[in-house]
């Protein structure tokens, strides 16, 4: 009885240990980052839910159904129903945006490759063994706050804030004008109901 009890005990205690080492083998300050981790079954995934999603450009540019609202119900019922309906092409106009911001602040685009390249080189390190850095041992903890501070220092460098700022303004801009434009096709009113 006594050596089931104390084999209960260390199997209790094994099982504890384990999860506490699964626990620190997380990514940065014990969150689990899945886009570093998973990048490729996270593209895949976005790329079958959302671009499956994508409707017809001539749809999406029909001129036949622009049309000047009537009144803040009637604004707010087109850009409720083509938000929904055209999310998939929102999503590829502010993919957009990003390509041409990155390639016009070539700085941004190199600050960016070098901040992913840094959280992927990271991510893949053993947990366990600490980079020497200038003779201080570094752990993946420490690792991850270094990069979050340059990275810090060189999206600000770039111009990183003033460039989200854009593509959020330009794109929310365009997407605004258009969802409020548009009139519902008979198409998507019936897929809705359906």
């Amino acid at each position: 009885m006594d050596n089931e009890l104390s084999g209960n005990m260390n199997m209790n205690q094994a099982s504890s240990i384990s999860s506490l080492n699964e626990n620190e083998n997380t990514g940065f300050i014990g969150i689990n980052v899945p886009l570093l981790s998973n990048a490729n079954e996270t593209f895949r995934q976005i790329k079958e839910k959302r671009f499956s999603m994508l409707k017809p450009w001539s749809d999406f540019f029909d001129k036949n159904r622009i049309s000047k609202p009537k009144d803040i119900s009637d604004i707010t019922k087109k850009i409720s129903h083509n938000l929904v309906y055209f999310q998939a092409n929102y999503l590829v106009i502010v993919l957009i945006l990003l390509v041409y911001i990155m390639i016009t602040n070539l700085f941004l685009l190199f600050s960016c490759i070098l901040i992913g390249a840094g959280f992927y080189y990271i991510s893949k390190r053993p947990a366990d063994q600490p980079l020497d850095l200038f003779g201080y041992k570094a752990d993946q903890k420490s690792l991850y706050i270094i990069l979050g501070i340059l990275s810090i220092i060189l999206l600000y460098m770039s111009s990183g804030g003033s460039a989200l700022f854009w593509i959020v303004g330009v794109s929310s801009s365009i997407i605004l004008i258009h969802a409020s434009l548009l009139e519902p096709s008979i198409e998507s009113e019936f897929a809705n109901t359906v």
